[in-house]
């Protein structure tokens, strides 16, 4: 009964024939996210469409074989929406492989508003990594700074003369605050305590602290696997590097012109995202699907000789 209210509330506004955006996935009891979204549905001639922030089905598993497709919960739960409004091509397609074929739109990025202040970056030959999980372990054995806001470190993280805590942060004050080096978007070079495996699920997500350092207007490392390398590779905003123990080899060929272009490149990144430019562009591409049927922004199905 307390569900039923809860969806009446919220829903009442619906009127026939309108264009509904949710967030997915609620996060809320399972059974309460299935009922609102046949409630939506079931108005007549509204259409749904998902603004995805996370796949669960694929944040708790280590491949594709753990996991049922055909009848998989959240996987199902797709198939109900008129169109998703997805991270990117890569975990479309991989959505695809999975057997969802709705109509999908690629964010790209995540968007960061932020119109606070900002440091001008200098050369500095160091790292900065922003977590939300307690790290317990590192195999990080180079000699470049790596400096981590987290919540919580494991003091054997912290034997290693090269790592510095700084415990956790606001994240609009950390960006106010870098002032110069990279920001590590990914790595498995720090083992996170968590239920989930990101090392696998960060292949097809959006990172959020990806946004938030190119935000700050930091040059970004992140891992060969995640779909951003070829952006970061081809945009000059940052470097792909999958072990960080070999960041000492890669800065000592670095000199100050070549950290001030990768500077340079991030600022139109950082502009956009600052302003809300990517969540825009998907909803007007969304518009232009949907009330006009215009196909071109949509991503196409995966031919056997389609993208990794």
């Amino acid at each position: 009964m307390r569900r039923h209210h809860i969806r009446e509330a919220v829903l009442g506004v619906i009127q026939p024939g309108d264009l509904v955006v949710v967030q997915f996935p609620m996060w809320t009891h399972l059974n309460f996210q299935a009922e609102f979204f046949d409630t939506i549905k079931g108005i007549e001639g509204v259409r749904m469409v998902a603004l995805l922030h996370d796949i669960p089905t694929w944040m708790f598993t280590k491949g594709e074989e753990e996991y049922d497709r055909a009848n998989d919960f959240w996987l199902n739960q797709l198939k109900k929406f008129d169109l998703l409004i997805v991270a990117n091509e890569k975990g479309a397609h991989k959505l695809q492989e999975d057997g969802v074929h709705v109509p999908m739109i690629p964010m790209q990025f995540w968007d960061y508003f932020y119109q606070g202040p900002r440091q001008e970056k200098q050369f500095k030959k160091q790292l900065y990594y922003v977590g939300g999980r307690d790290i317990i372990d590192t195999t990080y054995r180079a000699a470049t700074p790596l400096y981590i806001y987290d919540r919580h470190v494991e003091q054997k993280v912290l034997e290693s003369g090269s790592v510095t805590w700084l415990g956790r942060q606001a994240s609009d004050e950390i960006v106010s605050r870098l002032d110069g080096g990279f920001g590590v978007v990914v790595t498995e070079n720090l083992i996170e305590k968590s239920n989930m495996n990101f090392v696998y699920y960060n292949q097809f997500n959006n990172p959020t602290k990806l946004s938030m350092y190119l935000a700050a207007g930091l040059p970004v490392i992140v891992s060969s696997k995640t779909y951003h390398a070829s952006l970061v590779k081809a945009h000059g905003i940052g470097l792909v590097v999958d072990d960080l123990n070999e960041i000492d080899q890669i800065f000592s060929s670095m000199t100050a012109a070549d950290y001030q272009k990768l500077v340079d490149n991030v600022k139109p990144w950082q502009e956009a995202i600052s302003n809300g430019f990517f969540i825009q562009r998907a909803l007007f591409a969304m518009l232009r699907a949907l009330e006009l049927g215009f196909s071109d922004d949509l991503i196409k199905e995966k031919s056997t000789h389609g993208l990794a």
